[in-house]
């Protein structure tokens, strides 16, 4: 044994062997020195029967005192029959991609949201740190990870990113994956501002063009959003079961409030259904007949880019949701009560409590009119003649 010291542990020369030198001032701590040069510090310590040993950390970035500190805490835990060396396997066995499919299993499973946040964290921490353990994952990892989508572009999806990780590292912190969840006091990464973008007249002409060049099933898609006003996912999600006669069904479980909506379809919107290419036996909007289309949010820029030609100028750039804007807009300036285009888009939340629950009236047939009287101004506003 040896009374190791900083110094002393600094000059300490590799040889052609391995060395083990043991520290006297602190049982079963002992300095490896290998034959490359490298110093890291081990522990030796008994769980009852079994002789255990392992690494500690690696000098100098651990020092003596902190390694004499890290073995007493282990040697410690041991005699209170622990196995510090078991906790560390485990830890590492904890991975990222591990966890969150424990994560999905005990939690996300049972939410109607679920599969959606699943898919945030797949994209985001699995995709980067799959393999690493959860416990190594630290504040500067998911700093980088949300500055990276931040400039790329997608200020919105880091901030929806950054919700769900910080979920999930709530959810380790509250199960024993880990002490303290490295989002404890992280902010969104970016400010996010409430839209008002919709569409004018002219520019719903210059749409209805465009979209007249591009090709199925995302024509339809785009106009079926501006023509019902249903959400990016419910639409593109439709399949031929909700579909009956005139009347689109939307169940509780592919709304986003969980409310059932029933959507009364136009002649403009069954012409779009109608010209759609059957692929699939369920899914409407597809390209492949198994999925829905992902990527509306690319066509809308590529439907910008059509109508800016149309146009000769620039045009303020819009979004998918920005469609159902421009119809709860357009209902508006149509003399349609907002109370009802609330009803027609499935905006419940904002009908007082006591009164969605003693009104039973569907309104049904005024949903229809006011459908009928919108799709009746984009066909005046397309096609003039």
């Amino acid at each position: 044994m040896a009374r190791l010291t900083d110094r002393g542990v600094a000059a300490i020369k590799p040889t052609d062997e391995r060395q083990q030198i043991a520290d006297d001032n602190c049982k079963g701590l002992s300095l490896i020195v290998h034959r490359t040069g490298r110093k890291t510090w081990s522990i030796r310590y008994r769980v009852g029967a079994v002789h255990r040993r392992f690494t500690l950390g690696e000098y100098p970035v651990m020092g003596l005192a902190e390694a004499r500190d890290r073995a007493r805490e282990a040697m410690a835990d041991a005699q209170a029959g622990l196995d510090p060396q078991g906790e560390k396997e485990r830890a590492k066995a904890d991975t990222v991609a591990a966890v969150v499919d424990e994560f999905n299993r005990f939690h996300l499973s049972k939410l109607k949201s679920g599969k959606n946040a699943l898919g945030f964290l797949n994209r985001s921490i699995v995709k980067e740190w799959g393999h690493r353990p959860v416990v190594d994952i630290t504040k500067r990892d998911v700093s980088r990870l949300l500055l990276n989508i931040v400039a790329s572009g997608r200020e919105v999806t880091a901030n929806r990113t950054f919700a769900h990780v910080r979920k999930f590292f709530n959810w380790c912190a509250e199960h024993g994956y880990l002490e303290n969840a490295p989002t404890d006091r992280m902010k969104m990464p970016t400010k996010e501002e409430s839209r008002d973008r919709f569409l004018t007249d002219g520019e719903i002409a210059l749409f209805w063009a465009a979209t007249e060049k591009m090709a199925s099933p995302y024509r339809q898609a785009l106009r079926l959003l501006l023509l019902t006003g249903q959400r990016h996912g419910e639409v593109v999600g439709l399949t031929s079961d909700e579909v009956t006669g005139d009347l689109w069904h939307l169940p509780s479980a592919r709304t986003k409030n969980g409310i059932a909506h029933d959507v009364p379809l136009t002649e403009a919107a069954l012409a779009e259904l109608a010209s759609l290419p059957r692929i699939g036996d369920s899914l409407l909007i597809t390209t492949n007949g198994t999925s829905p289309i992902t990527n509306l949010n690319a066509k809308a820029d590529e439907c910008l880019a059509l109508m800016v030609d149309l146009a000769g100028c620039e045009i303020e750039r819009w979004r998918p949701h920005d469609l159902r804007r421009t119809l709860e807009t357009g209902l508006a300036r149509l003399g349609i009560a907002e109370s009802l285009t609330d009803r027609i888009t499935n905006h419940m939340s904002s009908q007082p409590k006591i009164r969605r629950v003693y009104n039973r009236h569907d309104y049904a047939q005024e949903k229809r009119e006011a459908l009928t009287i919108w799709a009746a101004h984009i066909t005046a506003i397309t096609n003039p003649r």
